[in-house]
């Protein structure tokens, strides 16, 4: 998983997580220890230095500390909008990396971990919000719109600058983050659809990729065009965009041509890295958890002929997939089956037994077997297979057994 980017991890989790302004943000990940090296404290020769340059409207940032930063805020219980605003502009001096983040471990980075070490509290209200997406520096609209981006979805008032923003924006950067910002609204804002289309198309592989993300999304699925989009975005050139394009398209649930694609590449051997997303995706379309909405036949089937594949390798079948199908909600699964006369328990069962016994396939994919039995088969199906279980005896026999008895013990 790519390390997320410094301001939604620190900024968002600590400031903003204990405030009441902004919930948690996606992602996080743990914070890095501030450095205290030679590089991150210089003397003080170069502290006044960078002081002078503030005060004149301009910092010498190359040359600031970690203290120049915090000295003033330390001691806090809470900064106030003006402290908050001085010291995450500072991030317009942080280089924007080619994969849209600000570059780490900058100063300013380690000045909000030191900051959220100490528990200092901010509540990023929405003036500060304002004065950022209006800032001339891309870093700082990008940031107002991180600053946007809450878990229930962002404010109609946030909408509408966002609104405004991207009808000039230019900056690959900040278009990234405002299609995060509004993108779930596209389905019902003509300007807004407008706007994801036309990012799913953008240059940057970035955009492309934010942009495939959200026009799988079930709101913005019948947006015009957006079949057709995701299926070239699929093709993409760049890795990234193609994943995630592959991985969401499952939402399509009844496009022959996603569906067919998805096929190819999941019944392709040469393709084995590509295996899990698209297998995802195919599950997605016959059964659709948790919502059990789908009824893909072609999907289903191909699914069952990747699991009954008798050439088994590490990779072939792939583990994600198998364990995938083990998801199935306790809720509605009876009703559904009914519904679903392509389905069929045994041919699943059959198949997860015959992966179970064969030592060449990964013990991933052979543990999750025994789950999607227990899965599909109930109880009654794990204590049929008890014998073959207790038969193993190859070297991932002991692992395959334990996860057998937790599973039976449920």
């Amino acid at each position: 998983m790519k390390r997320t980017k410094y301001l939604m991890r620190i900024i968002l989790m600590s400031f903003l997580l204990i405030s009441t302004g902004i919930t948690a943000c996606k992602n996080a990940q743990d914070e890095p220890e501030v450095k205290t090296d030679e590089s991150s404290t210089s003397g003080k020769k170069g502290s006044k230095e960078a002081k002078s340059k503030k005060d004149d409207g301009e910092l010498d940032y190359g040359k600031l500390t970690v203290e120049d930063l915090t000295k003033e805020l330390v001691d806090k219980e809470e900064l106030t909008d003006e402290e908050f605003l001085e010291l995450v502009s500072t991030y317009r001096y942080v280089p924007i990396t080619d994969d849209l983040n600000l570059e780490e471990n900058s100063v300013t980075e380690q000045a909000f971990s030191l900051l959220y070490d100490k528990n200092i509290r901010y509540d990023a209200g929405q003036p500060v919000i304002e004065t950022l997406i209006r800032s001339e520096y891309p870093q700082l609209r990008g940031i107002a719109c991180e600053l946007m981006d809450e878990a229930q979805g962002a404010t109609d008032e946030n909408i509408n600058l966002v609104k405004e923003l991207i009808k000039t924006e230019t900056e690959p950067y900040v278009l990234r983050r405002a299609v995060s910002v509004v993108a779930y609204k596209a389905g019902d804002d003509a300007q807004i659809a407008d706007f994801l289309v036309k990012m799913a198309k953008h240059d940057n592989p970035g955009v492309r990729e934010r942009a495939a993300f959200w026009l799988c999304a079930g709101s913005n699925k019948d947006i015009e065009g957006a079949a057709d989009l995701v299926f070239e975005l699929m093709q993409d050139e760049n890795i990234e965009v193609m994943r995630t394009a592959c991985e969401k398209s499952g939402e399509f649930k009844d496009n022959e041509k996603i569906t067919e694609y998805l096929k190819s590449i999941l019944l392709d051997d040469s393709k084995y890295e590509l295996h899990g997303i698209c297998g995802k995706a195919l599950i997605d379309m016959w059964m659709g958890y948790p919502y059990l909405d789908s009824k893909n036949e072609t999907a289903y089937y191909a699914t069952v002929e990747y699991i009954e594949k008798t050439k088994r390798s590490e990779n072939i079948p792939e583990w994600t997939v198998i364990n995938y199908m083990s998801e199935v909600p306790e809720t509605d699964f009876e009703k559904w089956k009914q519904q679903s006369s392509y389905y069929n328990p045994d041919k699943i069962i059959e198949a997860m037994i015959e992966i179970i016994k064969d030592p060449e396939a990964n013990s991933l994919a052979r543990t999750c077997a025994v789950e999607t039995i227990h899965a599909h088969g109930k109880k009654g199906a794990l204590e049929t297979i008890k014998p073959v279980i207790e038969a193993l005896t190859d070297e991932d026999a002991a692992f395959i057994k334990e996860v057998f008895e937790k599973e039976l013990a449920e």
